[in-house]
């Protein structure tokens, strides 16, 4: 008897300790879902597809929830199998039979985790390639038949150009992800309207009489002496006739009206605290409102804030020391070095006036950064919109500008080594611009302010408020006639005298930026073009010592000078039909200054020549007109970063 007591009693500890592990433990929530439609959909055979969306979809929901304060794509692995057990027994409870979550999966076909090829995190999701085109036709409401479509059909490419020919499982966890991305910033019924289009099912908002059980979230699963559902949904019916509800609509029209007035104090205090922290800054003229209110208002705070992270003036402000820590000044504006109370540290450009130009390159920058990642471009971190001012927060580089770093006395001179370095960075930067985004963009302004170096001494391009677009789109550039704006000494002169802009146009400014790499002095050298004045010593090899920055001393490779001027002349031409692509600068280099390269050169080469064969002009493929798109690829990560992991090991490029 004693024994069979004991027996029992352990049995209950260790049910109740089940049950305080789920409620503890699982961060998941249900709460607001339409189970009793799921229950009904899963009791009919017929139906059992629905059923399975049905589950899929409110576990999709809650992970969102749970995504939008945590930024990760489902619970830890830890956590797992109790957010299983938690959510299979509030199902239970609202009806829905074991046998059918096992069919649908439970577990296997729908996690509770929706790690999509590595990426476990929104962040990681949103800035994965093609997923923009996602969020842009994915905007609510989704409820028409056109919309939902469009909005299934952007999933689907993005999908396969994601997961490829994985498999089914792969397929629908990814699925998952992609709606938990898009909906981690909205609320839950939005949320629900989404999984309405996402999951091919309806009825998803449309929450149970007033009278219904609380939904319970899957963090408090019911105890395990709940009466049988059946009996709960029957005395819901019956307790739907109670006169208790003939009370409910007053109740709820005086709560609602005591908030309303609540909310009107505090917005009236809140308007007048802002009306004194206006009168000191003046008022937004009527053409920087109307210039900004057409794209900021919808741009910068619906599409780019939940890429990038906002910030308040006040704390932009303190960050910055009020405004005094002055690192550099440009075209458009003053750069401060901030550093935010959380550790975080950042360049802030502040623009110079609020005017339908400084929004114009205010809004060009954070549209083209917010779609530009690669490894040898400043990173646009966040930004603010507040009163007259206009602040875009980037990645810190701690070694400042290529032309501090060049014409500042006080700097050590760089190293022969880490001027080659800097140029295949640079080099590889324009490449994926001319190349590989869509679409294809010119940078227009590419000088030595512009590129900017960090710890490392790994270059970036910084400075998109000239970049520029092919108008088609297409990955041929035509020429764009264009207002003239560049910087003296780094134009292109065809470009200044047809105003006819192409990729060749920074392809001349790379050879000005070479050249100053070189000599060490600036674009504007003794009141002459610096191209213009080198010409003297770059006309035979016997002079090209006299070029080089007398800082450098004779510390430097006379071969891979030898390349370096060849790339310069090459660039240089005065018409823009004579010099190479960047793809071909990238090319020469790679070869030329880099030994452990040529076997590859030579095999990528052959490789190509078979599979453009009668395509590419026959002759020396290094010194041959015209865009050379069909070489292969330097800008990759990989590629990229082992040239420059070798210039970094050794002695000599």
């Amino acid at each position: 008897m004693l024994l069979r007591g004991g027996t029992a009693l352990v049995g209950i500890l260790c049910l109740l300790q089940m049950q305080s592990v789920l409620t503890t433990e699982c961060p998941l929530d249900l709460s607001g879902s339409n189970f009793t439609l799921a229950a009904s959909m899963c009791s009919k055979q017929a139906e059992r597809g629905k059923c399975c969306r049905y589950i899929n979809a409110f576990v999709a929901v809650s992970i969102s929830n749970y995504a939008n304060s945590t930024g990760n794509l489902g619970v830890p692995p830890e956590l797992s199998e109790t957010c299983l057990q938690a959510v299979s027994q509030t199902l239970e409870f609202y009806g829905i039979a074991p046998n059918a979550m096992v069919s649908c999966g439970l577990g296997t076909k729908i996690p509770v985790n929706y790690e999509c090829k590595g990426r476990t995190t929104v962040t990681q999701m949103l800035e994965s390639p093609k997923f923009g085109n996602v969020t842009v036709n994915c905007k609510l409401p989704l409820s028409g038949e056109g919309s939902c479509r469009r909005c299934l059909n952007a999933g689907i490419l993005y999908l396969h150009h994601l997961v490829g020919m994985e498999d089914n499982m792969t397929l629908s966890t990814c699925r998952d992800a992609t709606f938990v991305s898009l909906t981690s910033n909205y609320d839950n019924m939005s949320a629900l309207e989404m999984a309405s289009c996402f999951f091919g099912i309806q009825g998803l908002v449309t929450l149970p009489e007033p009278s219904t059980p609380s939904l319970a979230p899957v963090a408090s699963p019911p105890p395990l002496s709940a009466p049988p559902v059946q009996n709960v949904i029957g005395k819901a019916f019956r307790e739907h006739r109670h006169p208790y509800h003939l009370t409910l609509v007053p109740a709820i029209g005086i709560s609602v009206t005591g908030v309303a007035v609540l909310l009107l104090i505090v917005l009236i205090l809140l308007i007048r605290k802002k009306s004194k922290e206006l009168n000191g800054s003046g008022g937004i003229s009527d053409s920087s409102r109307k210039a900004f209110s057409s794209w900021s208002m919808r741009k910068c705070q619906e599409g780019s804030s939940s890429m990038f992270r906002r910030f308040s003036y006040k704390e932009t402000k303190k960050a910055t020391g009020n405004f005094g820590t002055v690192i550099g000044k440009g075209g458009f504006g003053t750069v401060y070095k901030a550093e935010f109370s959380d550790g975080f540290v950042a360049a802030v450009k502040r623009m110079n006036k609020v005017s339908e130009q400084g929004e114009d390159e205010f809004c060009r920058e954070m549209e083209l950064l917010g779609r530009l990642h690669h490894r040898h471009l400043v990173a646009l971190r966040g930004f603010c919109i507040e009163k007259q001012e206009r602040f875009l927060m980037y990645e810190y580089m701690e070694n400042g500008s290529l032309k501090d770093c060049l014409h500042s006395p006080e700097d050590t001179p760089l190293s022969w080594k880490t001027r080659v370095q800097i140029a295949i960075d640079v080099a590889n930067a324009l490449e994926y611009l001319h190349f590989y985004c869509d679409p294809p963009l010119c940078h227009r302004d590419i000088k030595s302010s512009n590129i900017l170096l960090d710890g490392n001494f790994v270059a970036k391009v910084a400075d998109f408020g000239l970049a520029h677009a092919s108008r088609t789109g297409s990955i041929n550039f035509e020429p764009v006639n264009t207002d003239i704006r560049g910087t003296p000494g780094y134009m292109d002169p065809e470009y200044v005298v047809t105003q006819e802009l192409t990729e060749k146009s920074d392809v001349y400014s790379y050879g000005v930026l070479l050249l100053e790499l070189v000599t060490g002095k600036k674009a504007i050298h003794e009141n002459k073009n610096l191209v213009e004045w080198s010409q003297k010593f770059l006309l035979t090899d016997s002079r090209l010592s006299e070029l080089v920055d007398p800082a450098l001393a004779n510390s430097f490779n006379f071969e891979q000078l030898q390349t370096v001027v060849r790339v310069i002349r090459w660039c240089t031409q005065k018409e823009g039909r004579a010099r190479p692509s960047i793809k071909q600068v990238l090319r020469l280099l790679h070869e030329r200054l880099d030994p452990v390269s040529g076997g590859l050169v030579e095999a990528l080469e052959e490789e190509e020549n078979t599979i453009y064969k009668g395509k590419v002009q026959r002759g020396d493929p290094m010194f041959h007109s015209g865009d050379g798109r069909c070489l292969q690829s330097s800008s990759s990560t990989s590629r990229s970063y082992c040239s420059r992991s070798f210039l970094l090991e050794t002695a000599s490029p």
